[in-house]
């Protein structure tokens, strides 16, 4: 029997058994790493501070006979000041979380990956203006699963289908508007923390952001509908 710790981020839980919990959580140098906790489901525990995308500090034993670590004990790596009490933020976690559920694989090794997510999360707690922060989020990740938009000169249509930028229309019907490849080339010079951020209508930034996912629904399999999109929408504000 071996033990260990590692900090990780939650991406998802599952019930298992009557009190247990499946856990998924990213982590800095093992990618996505898959848990059973006895007894999570109780406070005792501490199974309360499993929450979509909190990062805790956990202690596990690995069994020859078991696929799965068995989790001891976990406590907070970082606790939140203010996403829990701001609704708009807490929509903000849950398309998060939604969209690395669906785009993060079991057992890839990418530090750069979990570095960004932690530090996007810890501007998300401490940020007042986040008005572009669901569509910088999805370009920044974009960066470390490989399907960045590669540039050329004079962009002016984002070629969803082929991750580019392109000066003239593709010959299909998969690409963003001028305008909305304009706004999307803007932001990419911007920063999760508000630098050099453009100023974007309420209705542009979600014509982004929608195009955004669909840049998303080309390059990953079953890419579904994100049940936090609705949400999301209800606190967009100038």
């Amino acid at each position: 029997m071996k033990s260990g710790s590692v900090e990780g981020i939650v991406i998802s839980k599952v019930n298992y058994s009557d009190t247990g919990l499946i856990i998924r959580l990213l982590t800095q140098h093992e990618g996505v790493m898959s848990f059973i906790f006895p007894g999570g489901r109780s406070r005792k525990k501490n199974g309360n501070l499993i929450q979509p995308l909190s990062i805790l500090e956990v202690t596990y034993q690995t069994k020859p006979t078991h696929d799965l670590s068995s989790i001891r004990e976990l406590h907070a790596a970082v606790v939140w000041r203010d996403i829990p009490f701001n609704p708009y933020k807490s929509g903000i976690l849950f398309f998060m979380n939604e969209v690395l559920a669906q785009t993060v694989r079991e057992n890839e090794d990418n530090e750069g990956l979990y570095l960004f997510v932690k530090n996007a999360l810890q501007i998300l707690d401490l940020q007042d203006d986040t008005r572009h922060f669901p569509s910088l989020f999805l370009l920044g990740l974009l960066q470390y699963l490989g399907f960045y938009p590669k540039l050329c000169e004079q962009p002016k249509y984002l070629d969803l289908r082929e991750g580019c930028f392109v000066q003239s229309t593709p010959a299909h019907p998969y690409f963003a508007s001028e305008e909305i490849s304009h706004g999307i080339l803007h932001l990419m010079n911007a920063k999760l923390d508000g630098t050099n951020s453009p100023e974007i209508s309420l209705a542009m930034r979600r014509k982004i952001m929608y195009e955004l996912l669909n840049y998303y629904r080309a390059h990953f399999d079953q890419f579904s509908e994100l049940q936090s999109l609705p949400v999301l929408e209800a606190t967009f504000h100038e």
